[in-house]
């Protein structure tokens, strides 16, 4: 009896020991996470430094970005043949220049990132390339680019999706966060709107497809008042905002872009379908009101 007693005194303590351990590295990996947070944090799918910058995010001082400018056609064919001479992409380019459409040289003079996707144009079979990368699917609120060249050859209005695709290319990345609709690709979104009559000729999309053709692709969209307390309002709910713009930062005409959320010292995450590197750009409020001409929040 004794012995049994003994044994069963020494399995409870082992038992309480082991309940301890546990106890402990409970306790630890909760600290660390906490202090994890309290260093880095994280706000959706983006990681935040002590700073308050999303990582991999630049101050607009820092961008050396270049505002978007109307050329003639003569001004555009100096240009190009300026950065022939330093470039071998861009002689390429110069060397067959009248296989290329003068407005998609003239929007390459003023956006060097689409460079491939003009040098390629001559030899693209201009067809839909591929849907949604699996990165892409995992996004909060993915980055779509309308010159990728897996959509951006896509006929749309008089020309392309990579083009004149804003508005389809951004509703493209709310749908897809919202809904996760994986077969609403800035192409099929375009030829939805070209269909049913929301591309004007020589304007672009219109303003109604934010609040009456989304409502297709399973949105709901609402014009909003340029007000920043009621921007800020829906982009803490979690719902992302998409403006029209203005001549300024973004575009020589017009433009559409999506204000993704924002940084902790209050600066707005742009996503703008046209460039990766002014997306990449934490924005004041400031910068941007005077350049929005319209905008609409949406919800599931």
């Amino acid at each position: 009896m004794k012995g049994n007693s003994r044994r069963i005194k020494q399995r409870r303590k082992r038992g309480i020991r082991l309940l301890a351990l546990a106890i402990l590295l409970i306790c630890g990996i909760r600290l660390l996470g906490w202090m994890s947070e309290g260093s880095s944090g994280k706000l959706g799918n983006l990681t935040w430094q002590e700073s308050g910058v999303p990582a991999g995010y630049i101050d607009e001082e820092d961008a050396n970005l270049v505002k978007p400018q109307k050329r003639s056609e003569n001004e555009v064919r100096s240009y190009i043949k300026k950065l022939a001479k330093k470039d071998k992409a861009y002689k390429e380019i110069y060397e067959n220049y009248d296989a290329y459409p003068e407005q998609l040289l003239a929007a390459l003079c003023s956006n060097p990132e689409m460079i491939d996707f003009v040098k390629d144009y001559s030899d693209a079979a201009h067809e839909v390339q591929g849907g949604f990368t699996r990165a892409e699917r995992k996004e909060k609120l993915p980055l779509l680019i309308q010159w990728d060249e897996r959509w951006g050859y896509a006929p749309y209005g008089n020309s392309n999706v990579g083009l004149s695709g804003c508005a389809p290319t951004c509703l493209s990345m709310v749908v897809l966060a919202l809904t996760g609709d994986t077969l609403a690709t800035p192409d099929q979104i375009a030829a939805f709107a070209a269909e049913h009559g929301y591309y004007e000729e020589n304007t672009g999309t219109s303003w109604i497809f934010f609040t009456q053709g989304c409502e297709h692709f399973g949105v709901h969209g609402q014009e909003i008042s340029l007000d920043e307390g009621v921007i800020r309002k829906h982009l803490q709910q979690g719902e992302p905002v998409v403006c029209s713009m203005r001549p300024g930062d973004f575009t020589s005409g017009g433009h559409f872009i999506v204000l993704a959320g924002e940084s902790e010292d209050g600066r707005i995450i742009v996503h703008d379908p046209n460039s990766r590197k002014r997306s990449k750009v934490l924005w004041d409020y400031e910068t941007l009101e005077p350049q929005i001409k319209n905008l609409w929040s949406f919800s599931k």
